[in-house]
């Protein structure tokens, strides 16, 4: 299936997990959110996984990876500094989107991360230049991305059947709606299909393995999107929104308060 069919199929998709179920009234219960949302709240891991991934399937994802420049270019700054990487992610989250928003220019960034350095040494791997745009968004991709696949090499091992991710913290996005929003959707998705979501963040873009990850995972697309709106991801944009909501459950899963338990579904 090629990128603009995969693009389709996930719109069509979503459009069909709006007008199958019905749309919920607003309220102030835990169960939904203030968007009139089907978003649970306090979605607990499944107690057995919806997915099965194969460990061999997660080594060739890993493979895979590390012979793309892009990826390789992540790993050295995450190896490079990660402490520094931490301190980024922790600071930001998914609405950063200029480094003055953390009191840095362009410039000074470069200083301060080791962006000239893993430039020259993939360029050095592959002997070959590399030319490499990079902004505030996508600097904490790469660092996000990094430190997720290398904390959790062999799988999400993070997962406890019946926890809950906690609470987001938004650092800068505190009264973005429009962040809260995709990152609400993608919460949804992680706590219902964990481990499809983390294969499908494991992938290399645009490839055969990333279109059978996003197959395994549209059934819970559906059900997660808020009630009454559509939502056409691109393959690119569902991984960076799952890549977020990963990094967020591997952090900060709970168990949820006795109050506000859920059963998983």
């Amino acid at each position: 299936m090629n990128h603009a069919v995969v693009s389709m199929a996930i719109g069509i998709v979503l459009a069909l997990g709006v007008s199958a179920e019905p749309v919920l009234a607003q309220g102030n219960d835990d169960d939904f959110t203030p968007l009139n949302s089907r978003i649970r709240r306090d979605r607990q891991f499944p107690t057995e996984p919806r997915t099965y991934v194969d460990p061999r399937t997660i080594s060739e994802a890993g493979r895979q990876r590390s012979r793309n420049m892009v990826d390789q270019f992540a790993r050295c700054l995450w190896d490079r500094s990660n402490e520094d990487g931490l301190s980024l992610l922790s600071r930001t989250d998914f609405g950063f989107v200029t480094f003055t928003q953390i009191g840095v220019d362009g410039n000074r960034f470069m200083d301060l991360y080791p962006v000239q350095t893993c430039l020259s040494r993939v360029s050095s791997t592959q002997n070959s230049g590399v030319r490499l745009s990079f902004n505030a968004p996508s600097m904490r991709r790469w660092y996000l991305q990094a430190a997720y696949l290398d904390t959790y090499r062999d799988g999400p091992s993070w997962i406890v059947p019946g926890q809950v991710a906690a609470p987001r913290v938004y650092p800068l996005s505190a009264n973005n709606p429009a962040v809260h929003t995709a990152l609400d959707f993608a919460d949804c998705v992680v706590g219902h299909d964990p481990h499809a979501a983390d294969y499908l963040f494991r992938t290399s873009a645009e490839s055969a393995e990333e279109s059978a990850a996003i197959q395994q995972i549209m059934p819970s697309l559906g059900p997660c999107l808020p009630a009454g709106q559509q939502i056409e991801l691109e393959p690119a944009s569902l991984r960076v929104w799952i890549g977020e909501a990963l990094w967020h459950a591997a952090n900060n899963s709970v168990v949820p308060p006795a109050e506000t338990s859920q059963e998983a579904q």
